[in-house]
């Protein structure tokens, strides 16, 4: 598994209200859509990384739909 440092997306949770967003790297911070927050992400909990966006979509809707296995996530940020 490669570390975090070098997967093109990662998806991560927004600090202020929990909304997941898919975030390309090296980005040091983001703003969530939904309640406009800036994050940095070095400070926010990572649920997933992955070179693909569509699997980096789908972490982020299946975390969202609330239909997650926590295991799940926790592979990809080995």
């Amino acid at each position: 598994m490669l570390p975090l440092s070098m997967k093109r997306f990662v998806v991560a949770l927004c600090h202020n209200c929990g909304e997941p967003r898919v975030v390309r790297m090296p980005a040091r911070s983001f703003m969530c859509f939904r309640c406009g927050s800036r994050n940095a992400v070095s400070k926010v909990k990572l649920i997933g990384a992955t070179d693909d966006i569509d699997e980096a979509t789908y972490i982020a809707k299946k975390f969202k739909m609330g239909r997650y296995n926590s295991s799940f996530f926790s592979e990809g940020l080995s």
